[in-house]
């Protein structure tokens, strides 16, 4: 049937145009009597019969309309039997929302990440600048920056034997052990206090109240 108003054309039971929604002045026969009824008559008025009968949608064919349940074809922009304006069922519009991730997420996730590398970065220069200041700062050792006599070490130690107890008591002078208390340990102590700018004399002091054995 053809629509007065657009020009579709419409199925023979339709009652409203299935592009623009326009009222089509159209007679359901009955069946069963053969009494033309009002387009809009879903019962026989002269014999009570059904003049609609039950449909099964053709999937991806028919599109079901959700106000009287009339299956409608899928370029129908208004149900045919009610005149109700389809639209898109929840589920298709779920999976259009399900697509993927919006321009906005992607944008975000980017920007976390390049914030997360730039404090991680930070941090690494942050402890590697504190640990070269620690190594920079922490305390040389005076024997290394000035020049000691080693005449004078050994005119210190030939007046003490070996302290640490192992080595059967040599000469400091001549002693090499490197154990606790030992000539090694001795020797650097003899270093430092003349870097100082202790004399000989005190040194010998110093050295015989800490180690003792001194001949």
């Amino acid at each position: 049937m053809k629509c007065n108003q657009c020009g579709v054309e419409n199925p023979k039971q339709s009652k409203f145009c299935r592009k623009c929604g326009t009222t089509l002045g159209v007679r359901l026969p009955c069946a069963q009597c053969g009494f033309e009824n009002p387009g809009d008559s879903i019962f026989c008025t002269e014999c009570g019969g059904r003049l609609t009968g039950s449909q099964k949608s053709v999937k991806g064919t028919q599109r079901k309309c959700r106000n009287c349940g009339h299956f409608n074809e899928l370029d129908t922009l208004f149900c045919v039997t009610c005149g109700e304006e389809i639209v898109r069922a929840p589920k298709e519009n779920h999976k259009r929302e399900l697509g993927g991730p919006s321009y906005k997420t992607i944008a975000l996730v980017v920007g976390l990440v390049f914030l997360i590398g730039f404090f991680v970065k930070l941090g690494m220069t942050f402890f590697t600048t504190e640990k070269a200041s620690r190594l920079s700062s922490s305390p040389v050792p005076l024997t290394s920056m000035v020049k000691v006599n080693e005449s004078k070490v050994i005119a210190v130690a030939k007046n003490f034997k070996c302290a640490c107890g192992g080595c059967g008591e040599l000469p400091l002078e001549t002693c090499t052990c490197d154990m606790p208390k030992g000539a090694a340990e001795e020797k650097n102590f003899i270093r430092e206090k003349l870097a100082e700018g202790f004399t000989v004399e005190q040194v010998i002091e110093l050295l015989d109240k800490k180690y003792g054995h001194r001949v």
